[in-house]
């Protein structure tokens, strides 16, 4: 599993690495732009964005992501550094982010999160059937 967390905080990518057990490659922007330019290029099975992020929001990354990149339907998870309010929670609604979780609660909720929101894996016996260009991302 390859995800993206853009984070102000690089601590932060380690304590999500250890709340899913290490079984996740994970790569790390600490800006929007950084993510947005590193989304743009490179498929994720998951993107983990705060919502405040210098230069361009979490939400603004996500509307971009939405509209032109190979991570089109790839689904996203909101880090909120204090609580979940209405209105952020109606605007990730809005752009299709998949879940909203505070910092406080990830030791405790990521890996089921990540877990409700991963596309499943094609059966090793199949791998040949279906053609790269045929698979749904």
């Amino acid at each position: 599993m390859k995800i993206l967390v853009v984070h102000r905080q690089k601590e932060v990518t380690e304590h999500i690495k250890s709340a899913l057990n290490d079984k996740a490659i994970i790569r790390y922007a600490n800006s929007g732009l950084d993510g947005l330019l590193a989304a743009r290029v490179e498929a994720f099975d998951l993107i983990i964005c705060s919502t405040d992020l210098p230069m361009v929001t979490g939400f603004e990354l996500v509307r971009s992501l939405r509209n032109s990149s190979v991570n089109k339907s790839t689904p996203v998870i909101f880090l909120a550094d204090d609580f979940i309010d209405e209105k952020t929670e109606y605007l990730a609604n809005a752009l299709g982010v998949s879940s909203m979780i505070a910092m406080e609660e990830v030791d405790r909720n990521l890996a089921g999160i990540v877990d409700e929101n991963m596309k499943p894996e094609l059966p090793e016996k199949w791998i040949g059937l279906i053609p790269d260009k045929d698979r749904l991302n």
